[in-house]
């Protein structure tokens, strides 16, 4: 049985309900995951490129947080969800479908490589508007048979995995903490792509630019999270 649902989908247009179809369901909750085993010295990522053409049908997705398996939490405690990623757009969309980076290096240590990452985030935000969030990770590469594939318009897969909740400021949620011991927070779902490479160059040097990818958000859920 599924967790218990805190949120339903919402409902679409008449098309794509008639279309819609999921195409897979990936199962992080193990957090067991096959590592890169290069070694790097030297990270770069950032977000550039033309904007697309409005000649052309664009992509989109809408994500939708489907379900927490509580509606109150502890820090440090950790969180069950499911996210489902849907192709709202007019264009297919390549997915990475393993959360085993390690999976796509070439058996030669000394070679670059190509590869794609797709990133679901899940989303808390406090009443002041701060955020922090936690994040499962996909990766794809067309050297790799099964590590993509393919998302046509009306289109959704789901991601199922398990965090634990981290505070990384000291700012996040300050006010309710202080004043009741507890923050109410809104919690919702995100997804976005990039490009990655790898090159044994100096040491070992990975590169990751996004890819332009709307992202609409098709829900959010109350969630109260009490300081531990």
């Amino acid at each position: 049985m599924r967790p218990f649902l805190v949120a339903a989908m919402l409902l679409f247009s008449s098309p794509l309900r008639l279309l819609a179809q999921e195409v897979g369901y990936i199962d992080t909750t193990d957090n067991l995951f096959r590592e890169s085993t290069r070694t790097v010295r030297t990270f770069s990522g950032g977000c550039g490129g033309s904007p697309p053409s409005t000649q052309k049908p664009q992509p989109e997705v809408t994500v939708t947080l489907v379900s927490l398996d509580k509606s109150r939490y502890q820090v440090g405690e950790e969180v069950t969800f499911e996210i489902r990623v849907l192709n709202s757009g007019k264009e297919t969309i390549a997915v990475p479908w393993t959360p085993h980076r390690g999976d796509l290096e070439p058996s030669d240590p000394k070679a670059p490589y190509r590869y794609r990452v797709g990133v679901v985030v899940l989303i808390f935000s406090d009443p002041e508007g701060l955020q922090f969030v936690l994040a499962d990770t996909l990766y794809g590469s067309p050297r790799v048979p099964g590590s993509l594939r393919e998302l046509s318009p009306g289109q959704w897969f789901s991601v199922k995995g398990r965090k634990k909740i981290a505070l990384y400021s000291g700012d996040w949620g300050k006010r309710g903490f202080a004043d009741s011991g507890f923050v109410e927070t809104k919690v919702s779902a995100f997804y976005r792509q990039d490009t990655g490479s790898y090159s044994p160059k100096n040491g070992g040097w990975v590169g990751e630019m996004c890819i332009p990818l709307p992202c609409r958000k098709a829900n959010e859920v109350d969630v109260i999270l009490e300081r531990p």
